[in-house]
This record gives C-alpha cells, sequence and structure tokens, in this order.
C-alpha cells in the first residue's frame, strides 16, 4: 500500500511525533522511507543569503533519524535540501514527487484551519497540492 514514504521533519517535537508514525507505518507495509530536512535560506539585501540551518546540521538530523529507523528494522535513508524562494512546502512535494512517495508523514504545530491557512504554514500547502496521501501528526 505504502512502498515509499517521504518523512519531513525539521527537528522539532512535532517532527519527533512523526517519526513514530512513520516507523510504524513502514514496519506494517514493508515501506522505504526518505527522511528529509528542509534547509531554508532568507534573502537578504546586504549581506546576501542566510541559512537557517548548516547542511552538517541538516544531514546530521537526518542520519540520526534514519538510523533510529534502520534500527526498528525500517529500510531508510536521509536527505537534506536548500530552499532559497519556492519555500519548504513546494520542496517537499517535489521530493516527494521525484521519490514516487505514496504518503507524506509530516508534523505540525497544529494550529487552527484557519490560524494555518492565515499563516500559510508547511502542513497546510502540503495537504493542498499534494499527489498523494498525507499524514500530519501533531
Amino acid at each position: 500500500m505504502f512502498e515509499r514514504v517521504l518523512l519531513a521533519v525539521d527537528g522539532s517535537k512535532h517532527s519527533e511525533r512523526a517519526i513514530s508514525v512513520a516507523s510504524e507505518l513502514a514496519q506494517r507495509f514493508g515501506s522505504e522511507v526518505l527522511v528529509l530536512n528542509i534547509r531554508e535560506v532568507v534573502l537578504t539585501t546586504r549581506s546576501g543569503p542566510i541559512e537557517k540551518e548548516s547542511l552538517e546540521e541538516s544531514l546530521s538530523l537526518v542520519k540520526k533519524i534514519a538510523e533510529r529507523l534502520v534500527r526498528d528494522g525500517v529500510n531508510a535513508r536521509g536527505e537534506s535540501s536548500k530552499v532559497v524562494q519556492s519555500g519548504p512546502a513546494k520542496e517537499i512535494l517535489d521530493v516527494a514527487k521525484e521519490f514516487e512517495a505514496n504518503l507524506i508523514v509530516m508534523g505540525t504545530r497544529g494550529h487552527s484551519e484557519l490560524t494555518g491557512l492565515l499563516l500559510g504554514s508547511v502542513a497546510s500547502k502540503v495537504l493542498r497540492h499534494a499527489e498523494c496521501p498525507v499524514t500530519v501528526v501533531r
């Protein structure tokens, strides 16, 4: 059913819960899991682009999570991706399509639907535009 699961993580307690859900689903369905962390880059006018998270931090996060999933018996690997202007939601959707994901799993802070729409949360955007099912974990 879910041969390929994209697990989008950001190191928050919400994505920590998503890891457990992805692990359980992957074990149940024998899924391959791609752990993805998006490194956002903020464009500034004078000093140039500033990364919110370094490549090393991002790779360390996905490696740690992928190793945890492998210990749980899941076929998993990690990937870091950098976005400048397109935003994390678009990058998650692009990676999901490239990976041919059957499911996207990600955490959310759990804002109300109205707040999510007003703030344009990443989870809300992924839910609206994904070509596959999305499991959002609070």
